[in-house]
């Protein structure tokens, strides 16, 4: 029987930045995905990170913007 438990925010912040390696546990995503369930800071704090991850990407793909100021 599975039991999961209840993590606090500090803790789910953790286990999202451990998520964005592809790390966790099967018993980690669920207490994780438990508490983004409940937790509405925590949700916007896991869609900043997939934010910042993309642009990260983007960033690592295009290059740094063009800057209007000469070198």
């Amino acid at each position: 029987m599975d039991q999961t438990i209840q993590v606090s925010c500090k803790e789910a912040a953790r286990l999202m930045s451990r998520q964005q390696d592809g790390s966790l546990t099967p018993e980690e995503q669920e207490n994780l995905r438990n508490h983004l369930y409940i937790c509405l800071s925590c949700r916007r704090f896991d869609m900043q990170l997939g934010f910042l991850r993309r642009l990260a990407r983007r960033y690592g793909e295009d290059g740094p913007p063009p800057s209007d100021e000469p070198v």
